[in-house]
């Protein structure tokens, strides 16, 4: 069944399936990358979170930066009302702001935040061009000078299947243009319009939207660096970004 985005995060069946497991080592490393770049410049204390769903990261995030403030905010109502459960039960709600709105609305022009996360591949649940770089400028515009925008990006290279796919689709960019990257996404019997990045036009879109400094790997790539063993052809092996905002 096609549903939109709203609706798929909507529905207790989608939000059950989000287990609440500690962050990545991935995710902690682009945690510890972010305060190495930013520790020139002062303590990451106020932080934004898009795409937080029922919460999972906002814990080790709490725990890793101790912030004074922390913005956490989804698309879906329902996700967020799970949110505040677990974020009573962390002990972290007296420093946590949650907000059930659209990440492409969230523009405001504040540069109140040292750090925006979009993890959980959120990006890929946003199938539009135009929505993914509102979102990247929201981001920008809302960090400090020198801030760090850190996130994850399905990746268009991975399981054999995938990898094809996304080959032919780019073999006729001519026809598709960036929409190269769309496939439908989704679990649990529901499929909805999702969007896979490739390295290039994840660089392209953050240097759009003014940031600089951009350091992305793939899961593959990553774990090789950690001289880690890894088969992108079995993992989902997405694409991490770390970048600053000038």
């Amino acid at each position: 069944m096609q549903i939109d985005n709203k609706d798929f995060w909507e529905k207790e069946d989608i939000i059950a399936t989000q287990r609440l497991k500690k962050i990545s080592d991935f995710e902690q490393y682009m945690l510890s990358r972010a305060k190495e770049l930013f520790a020139n410049f002062g303590t990451i204390t106020n932080i934004k979170i898009f795409g937080c769903g029922s919460g999972r990261e906002v814990e080790s995030i709490a725990d890793f930066y101790q912030p004074t403030k922390i913005v956490a905010s989804d698309i879906s109502e329902n996700m967020i009302a799970k949110c505040k459960e677990n974020l009573k039960l962390w002990k972290i709600d007296t420093i946590t702001e949650t907000l059930a709105i659209n990440a492409v609305d969230y523009n405001k022009v504040s540069n109140t935040f040292e750090l925006v996360t979009i993890l959980n591949s959120m990006m890929t649940y946003v199938p539009e061009r135009k929505d993914r770089l509102a979102i990247f400028k929201n981001s920008h515009q809302i960090l400090k000078s020198n801030g760090i925008i850190a996130g994850t990006v399905h990746n268009q290279e991975g399981a054999l299947a995938k990898t094809v796919y996304f080959k032919l689709r780019n073999v006729f960019s001519f026809l598709f243009g960036e929409k190269a990257g769309n496939r439908d996404t989704g679990f649990n019997g529901f499929k909805v319009r999702g969007y896979y990045y490739c390295k290039k036009g994840l660089i392209s879109d953050l240097k759009e939207s003014g940031f600089t400094n951009i350091e992305s790997y793939s899961l593959a790539e990553f774990y090789a660096k950690h001289q880690v063993d890894y088969n992108p052809r079995k993992g989902y092996n997405n694409l991490i970004f770390i970048a600053t905002k000038p």
